[in-house]
């Protein structure tokens, strides 16, 4: 073999062992003929001699046992030789398939450290992707998966995972094999499930695994994460070159991989402080708005009372009794409306604050929607409109705040009147919905359009009513009516077709009608 030079290629090396075989051979037929010739003289000459029987046929087993171990040294050399074939057969193939992987690897990794030269933002879950994807298509494994460390949390998670049985896990750092191949910066082999192993209590008896590689990501001596690559069912474990050629890729890929994190944390609080911003922008706009629109609608009542009180004191003599009990009449009216816009810019300021408590007395909902029925009904008598009342007489009464539920109603009926034509009807009834009482208010006046709908209960929400409805207002009290529901346990929501009208209502859970003592509950903390 070593007349054989370097770099011949595998055709030429058993080309010329074939040759070597043969001479080989060659020498073995000369021998197995020469000692025949050689020794068939000497049986003549025993002959000759007079020899004995027992002589000639010792000479002939001899010639005939030299004759078999000389076919049998045939046999036996082309054995090895076939042998040695299938080793080189063999050793090709693998060295094939360690260039093929060395070959892929590097491409990938050549392909990463390009693109972070070139500065290009792959983000972190397409270069996880890649990876696994690359890796079971490379060592023709069944499953890959990647988990990163958080060193926050001192969590391992698994990020991506490719092909058969892919699974989500977590681990902590010296927890199981990926817990204990990131704590020491150690990779592991595990080849089928035996038990006597060390991490064999690890292994999963139904999955069938036939080798699995668990390496360590890292950047120096820190550890970034854990690269799992598994074979399942497959009739070859994972070889020494297989090892050896994944561990130097996941050395090169962890600073790749710790880059893409770090620009992902970077763009995640960037997105943030972009939401953060936008909506501080928008609390400035909705400030702004509601201090211009309070301003306004604060000064219009109060610019009637200081009007009124004018009236009354410069003109007390003229004015006989009818037209001084109209102008106290518009006077309180007045006043009452700007105590009622006070009000609900207080309880906006408490609700937001967490600082409202709700005070619950047991108390029929078809007696709440009396009182605010009557409260309403002036403003609707202007108008021409009139409410019909429709209630379930078999509600049981429930600890609500009466005060704050009744604030509700009247919200939603003197929305009602005001968005519906003169003349016209609105609706208030109750009843069981399901496991619920519902309360609710319909008119018939422009509806709302489909678009506006999400949008209605929210702050300033009235402000989307720009079809066929009017803007006056703060804009706040459909948002009351859906926190003080809220705070309630219940929901509101709204049903509405444009040009037919709009039915709000409110749901409260029944359950609250096992609770009979008077309840005063504390302050609710708002809402993240």
């Amino acid at each position: 073999m070593s007349t054989f030079k370097t770099g011949s290629t595998p055709e030429s090396i058993t080309r010329r062992s074939w040759v070597l075989w043969g001479v080989t051979f060659a020498v073995i037929i000369a021998l197995a003929t020469a000692v025949p010739l050689l020794y068939v003289p000497l049986l003549r000459v025993l002959v000759e001699q007079g020899a004995s029987k027992d002589e000639s046929a010792d000479a002939t087993f001899r010639l005939v046992a030299l004759t078999g171990l000389v076919l049998i040294f045939c046999l036996y050399t082309a054995l090895k030789h076939r042998e040695l074939n299938t080793m080189r057969a063999a050793l090709n193939r693998e060295e094939l398939e360690k260039e093929n992987v060395r070959t892929r690897l590097s491409e990938l990794s050549a392909l990463f450290q390009v693109s972070t030269a070139l500065n290009l933002q792959l983000r972190l879950d397409a270069i996880l992707e890649i990876i696994v994807r690359r890796v079971v298509a490379t060592l023709r494994a069944q499953q890959a998966s990647i988990m990163i460390y958080n060193p926050e949390s001192g969590v391992l998670e698994t990020r991506s995972s490719y092909g058969l049985e892919s699974e989500y896990a977590k681990k902590r750092m010296g927890e199981g094999i990926a817990g204990w191949v990131a704590e020491r910066l150690e990779s592991v082999q595990l080849d089928g499930n035996d038990p006597r192993q060390t991490f064999g209590q690890h292994m999963k008896s139904n999955r069938n695994i036939t080798s699995a590689l668990s390496l360590p990501l890292r950047v120096g001596e820190r550890c970034v994460g854990v690269l799992n690559v598994n074979r399942i069912n497959h009739p070859e474990v994972f070889q020494d070159h297989h090892r050896e050629m994944l561990q130097l890729f996941a050395e090169h890929v962890g600073a790749v991989i710790d880059r893409a994190e770090v620009m992902d944390r970077m763009g995640s609080r960037t997105r943030q402080l972009e939401a953060d911003n936008l909506k501080l922008a928008e609390t400035n706009r909705m400030k702004d708005v509601f201090l211009s629109t309070a301003s306004h609608e604060l000064k219009t009542p109060l610019t009637s009372v200081i009007a009124y009180a004018e009236l009354l004191d410069d003109n007390e003599k003229q004015l006989d009794r009818n037209q001084r009990a109209e102008f106290l009449r518009r006077l309180r009216a007045e006043a009452t409306r700007l105590l009622a816009l006070i009000d609900e810019i207080l309880d906006l300021s408490r609700i937001e604050s967490g600082k409202l408590a709700l005070h619950r007395v047991p108390i029929s909902v078809n007696e709440v929607a009396r009182a605010a029925s009557e409260t309403s009904r002036s403003l609707g008598r202007r108008r021409g409109i009139e409410i019909d009342e429709i209630y379930d007489t078999t509600i049981p009464p429930m600890p609500v705040d009466e005060v704050k539920m009744r604030q509700v109603l009247v919200n939603l009926l003197v929305n009602a009147i005001k968005f519906s034509p003169d003349n016209s009807r609105v609706v208030i009834q109750t009843g069981r919905d399901g496991d619920h009482i519902r309360v609710e208010v319909r008119d018939k006046g422009a509806g709302i359009h489909p678009d506006d709908t999400p949008h209605i209960f929210e702050l300033f929400g009235q402000g989307v009513m720009g079809h066929g409805r009017s803007n006056d207002g703060l804009g706040i009290g459909l948002h009351l009516v859906k926190r003080i529901v809220e705070l309630h346990g219940g929901h509101v929501g709204v049903n509405s077709t444009p040009g037919e009208g709009s039915a709000f209502w409110v749901r409260l859970p029944l359950a609250l009608a096992g609770t009979g003592d008077t309840l005063e509950e504390p302050p609710v903390t708002r809402a993240a």
